[in-house]
């Protein structure tokens, strides 16, 4: 599901549902009388990087070979037919996935709740380096390699939810926390001759989004947006040409999600 279909969906719900609140009593009067509710939750993500480069670095000392007008990339041992070329830029790609996981809601306060939220979450990204230079008068040699990383995250969110009065069946909330994840994807121990960005497994997040619930006949359902930052440099350094030229590799997620939580 495209990132921008579920966000259209999101909205067009959350209209719909808020139509339906007004003019009665009110669905679950008494729902945060209970001190701890269950559900679960799905949506989709957007998985991306935050990139450091090395510090001063111009990317000129870094090459890859180039060969025959960049349509194959290698080192063949012939230096009659190669070419060094400079790493210009390095940039990152956001790719869409989806998550899903279970709720665990606490209260603490009339107004404060504490979310324990293990997920399960899909995801991936790329990184484009483009190498090549141009001359006063030459063509330009530039050409690019993409490096695709794929993730597949369980992620242990602990978040403290912060939330409005309730109007009629509609509620608004704020959230901050932070979560441990591990990549049940990295590629720490592939053999670094595939030439692939290597990540390492463990990683720590902050986490703050916010979002609305809407309070129905039998469940409460949340519509919520939230950006998770990662803090370690997740990047397995092991001196490829893909991994020198950056300092620190953090992760950074979206998610969209919708959530149906029990009385």
């Amino acid at each position: 599901m495209r990132i921008s279909t579920f966000i259209s969906i999101l909205f067009f719900t959350g209209h719909y549902l808020l139509a339906q609140s007004g003019g009665h009593e009110g669905n679950l009067p008494k729902y945060y009388k209970r001190h701890i509710h269950f559900g679960f939750h799905i949506g989709a993500n957007t998985t991306d990087f935050r990139i450091h480069n090395v510090k001063g670095t111009d990317y000129g000392t870094d090459t890859l070979y180039y060969l025959n007008g960049g349509k194959n990339y290698s080192n063949p041992g012939n230096a009659d037919s190669i070419l060094l070329m400079p790493l210009k830029t390095i940039y990152h790609q956001p790719e869409g996935g989806f998550n899903l996981g279970i709720v665990c809601d606490v209260r603490l306060h009339e107004y404060i709740r504490l979310r324990f939220l293990p997920t399960l979450s899909f995801g991936s990204r790329r990184l484009v380096y483009t190498y090549g230079q141009k001359e006063w008068g030459k063509a330009d040699t530039s050409f690019t390699r993409e490096r695709h990383v794929e993730s597949t995250f369980i992620m242990f969110p602990l978040i403290v939810k912060l939330q409005s009065k309730r109007f009629g069946n509609f509620g608004a909330y704020v959230i901050g926390g932070g979560s441990y994840s591990l990549d049940l994807a990295s590629d720490k121990k592939v053999d670094p001759s595939n030439q692939i960005v290597r990540l390492k497994k463990n990683d720590y997040n902050v986490e703050a989004g916010g979002g609305v619930d809407f309070y129905l006949p039998y469940f409460k359902l949340g519509l919520e947006v939230k950006l998770i930052s990662g803090m370690r440099d997740i990047l397995y350094h092991d001196g490829s040409k893909f991994a020198t030229p950056i300092k620190r590799l953090n992760s950074h997620v979206v998610f969209f999600t919708i959530s149906f939580e029990g009385p």
